[in-house]
């Protein structure tokens, strides 16, 4: 069952993901009407790369604000702009959701972009963020963020978010959500998996290879599996993927990310 109401948990759970975020003034009362059940999110760009978010809170002559819940700058600041249901999707049709009535189903995020500039890394992370962030509190996983351009492509010729993969975008929302069992872990818990992730991380690094001959080396951290023998060990590409998995539970554990 989703999220039946209006999102005003949104600026929290942001926060909580480690997002800089600011509220917009009057930002828990703006909407066209109230949600019912949420499904998930729609993915935008502004069209400009000097969207404020008073545009996005008030709208444009043709259009009347909100036009989305969330601005998502360039520096990867949030803006909350509205709880409420925002003209963001327009007609256009998913699985799952109803033809041409996404607004009351989905949460919107207005990232400013002008569609071809690409993404810097910190406007990216921040937008995988708050997706993350959304769908842990939803309850929902990484297929539950579409593009603009996947719902209303056809219907109204929408392109964005320009010069994004959604498949990719999708799959590192999938590994953000992934880190989230660290956040049901108790301090103390959290404490002894940190210790656990920094003996594996000093074996790997300081002549594991050596100490593993030829047996199988298995354990399980946060849901991810490290198997593998004595010659994956030898090789050098692996050990370092091992350890890039690693280093992001450790960044996780310590709430780097």
């Amino acid at each position: 069952m989703s999220w039946t109401g209006d999102p005003v948990w949104l600026a929290d759970v942001l926060r909580e993901e480690g997002l800089r975020v600011v509220e917009f003034p009057g930002w828990r009362e703006r909407g066209h009407g109230d949600f019912g059940d949420i499904w998930g999110i729609v993915a935008h760009h502004t069209g400009s790369s000097h969207s404020p978010p008073t545009e996005i809170a008030y709208g444009i002559p043709s259009l009347a604000g909100p036009l989305s819940q969330l601005h998502l700058a360039q520096d990867g600041t949030v803006t909350v702009v509205a709880a409420g249901v925002a003209w963001h999707a327009g007609a256009g049709s998913w699985p799952g959701l109803p033809e041409d009535n996404a607004n009351f189903r989905t949460i919107g995020i207005e990232a400013v972009n002008n569609g071809t500039e690409g993404w810097s890394d910190a406007q990216y992370d921040a937008y995988v963020g708050c997706c993350a962030a959304i769908l842990r509190k939803l309850g929902h996983g990484a297929e539950r963020v579409i593009a603009h351009k996947e719902w209303a492509g056809p219907k109204q010729g929408k392109w964005d978010p320009g010069c994004m993969d959604m498949d990719q975008f999708r799959a590192d929302i999938a590994d953000r959500l992934k880190g989230s069992a660290l956040m049901a872990l108790s301090d103390s818990e959290q404490r002894e998996l940190l210790d656990k992730l920094r003996r594996v991380h000093f074996e790997l690094t300081y002549g594991f290879q050596s100490r593993v001959a030829d047996s199988e080396y298995r354990d399980t951290v946060a849901g991810y599996v490290l198997n593998s023998d004595a010659a994956d060990y030898r090789n050098e590409q692996r050990l370092k993927a091992l350890e890039l998995k690693l280093d992001r539970l450790l960044a996780a554990a310590e709430g780097r990310i």
